[in-house]
């Protein structure tokens, strides 16, 4: 089968590469140990795995020792370097056309994000998630999208727009003031989903950058590029581990239950994820090690809170297991690997 690919639009890697330079880093530490070279800088519209742009934000945060860069550098970001996706959207009417659009064209720029707005005119919701493993470690990323969206969307509106709350499902314990100082509304670490809660009426906010000629052809083109787009992500192994995650401190985290909730038999969820070159128990056993390392680096859970929460029946079994995934006890990886990031 064809091997699965996580490809994103890089424009915000090479502007993050150009910021760091501009701040006087040198080409070798801005892309020392990345999956990116300086020739990135004089690519025109580049694209690249998701993992590796997410690592590469990661990366810039430690360089720069800046644990909140991606989330400052969303509040900076030039939505138009996105292309055609943010012309449609600058174009729409209103804030909730806006967003409405974004979701619908979002797989010309990316095929890993996924917007989620089905309750949006209901309930004022906006939520999204990544088609990718659990391991992959995207929170400056996460950041950055969540900045980077809302400060595009205000300054189209030309007014701030008022939250009721956003959520994150990655954990933070510090400069969570900040975060919320900038939305300005409660913000939630450790979430079920990322999420913006909009006042309702934020909603109908109309656009000063609305064009209405504009909207209709960019539209038409973008529905001509959406018809050529080929997805080429594979959903199953997310759908599994978001699965999994709902069910791991219940104890209910077996193929069996998980099938049922994706509406497939227990055979015929192994045969799918025998055909994309894993098992359950795999998937099983990457999210538990993606959400440890994270509860762990970014949490001040005891380990016992943690053993709960990935499903351990005590904290021994957690203990062993940790152990076989990296090496170290879960105690000795908090207060030294977890230390040196």
């Amino acid at each position: 089968m064809p091997e699965q690919r996580y490809r994103h639009g890089a424009i915000y890697a090479k502007s993050l590469a150009e910021h760091l330079l501009a701040e006087g880093y040198s080409q070798s530490q801005v892309f020392s140990g990345t999956a990116f070279a300086p020739e990135l800088l004089s690519q025109e519209k580049p694209f690249a795995e998701f993992p590796d742009i997410a690592d590469f934000f990661e990366h810039a945060a430690i360089l720069s020792g800046n644990d909140v860069l991606g989330f400052e550098r969303g509040m900076e970001r030039d939505m138009r370097r996105s292309g055609l996706l943010s012309y449609v959207g600058l174009s729409s009417p209103t804030v909730r056309d806006f967003i409405k659009n974004f979701a619908r064209y979002r797989r010309v720029f990316t095929d890993v994000v996924e917007l989620d707005e089905a309750i949006l005119d209901r309930e004022s919701v906006l939520s999204w998630y990544f088609r990718v493993p659990a391991k992959v470690e995207r929170r400056q990323l996460v950041e950055f999208g969540a900045s980077g969206i809302l400060s595009g969307l205000e300054k189209a509106a030309d007014q701030k727009l008022r939250l009721r709350k956003v959520c994150f499902r990655h954990l933070r314990k510090t400069h969570t003031n900040l975060i919320e100082d900038y939305l300005g509304c409660p913000v939630e670490f450790g979430a079920p989903e990322n999420a913006f809660f909009f006042e309702p009426s934020a909603l109908d906010v109309p656009l000063a950058t609305a064009d209405h000629e504009l909207y209709s052809v960019l539209r038409q083109y973008a529905e001509d590029v959406l018809e050529r787009e080929r997805r080429n992500t594979s959903a199953l192994i997310v759908d599994v581990e978001r699965a999994i995650a709902a069910r791991l401190a219940a104890g209910e985290a077996n193929q069996d239950r998980v099938a049922r909730a994706l509406g497939f038999s227990s055979r015929t969820l192994a045969r799918r994820l025998a055909q994309e070159g894993t098992t359950f128990f795999r998937t099983l056993r990457d999210l538990r090690e993606g959400l440890a390392i994270s509860y762990l680096k970014n949490s001040d859970l005891g380990l016992g809170e943690i053993a709960y929460l990935m499903g351990y029946s005590n904290l021994s079994s957690f203990t062993d297991a940790f152990k076989g995934w990296v090496g170290v006890s879960p105690g000795r990886y908090r207060t030294t690997v977890a230390a040196e990031d």
